[in-house]
């Protein structure tokens, strides 16, 4: 089971229907910025593909993603009869919200304007987590 906790900063990154493709972003920080650590000289993807249902805010203060196997919110139970389906309850700021997707992984990375959206080909340095 899927599991990823993170106190980074974490943005809707991009999203495609054609590929049914969610990135969300905490971004590098560069030596000269306000904040900057050496635990923050990657980004961190947290990559959701097959994207079936969306809901949540374009921002997080701080992140945890879990996929939901049991005591599903009855308003999923269409979609945890559709095989190869996982349910993500994302945790922020005391507040629940939900992604259903095929799958998640967590990879970490130096792109600068790249992502996996616009190149498919591109390799995390580190997968974190996955599902």
């Amino acid at each position: 089971m899927m599991e990823y906790k993170s106190n980074r900063h974490f943005k809707i990154w991009g999203y495609t229907a054609s590929h049914s493709l969610l990135i969300l972003r905490s971004s590098m920080l560069y030596e000269d910025v306000d904040g900057y650590t050496e635990s923050m000289n990657y980004n961190i993807d947290i990559e959701f593909s097959a994207v079936a249902y969306l809901d949540v805010p374009d921002t997080f203060k701080s992140i945890q993603v879990h996929e939901i196997i049991e005591n599903v919110p009855e308003k999923f139970n269409k979609y945890s009869k559709i095989s190869g389906l996982k349910i993500f309850e994302i945790q922020s700021e005391g507040l629940c919200h939900f992604i259903i997707a095929g799958n998640c992984r967590v990879g970490k990375n130096r792109w600068i304007l790249e992502d996996r959206i616009r190149n498919m080909g591109l390799d995390y340095e580190e997968i974190i987590a996955a599902s």
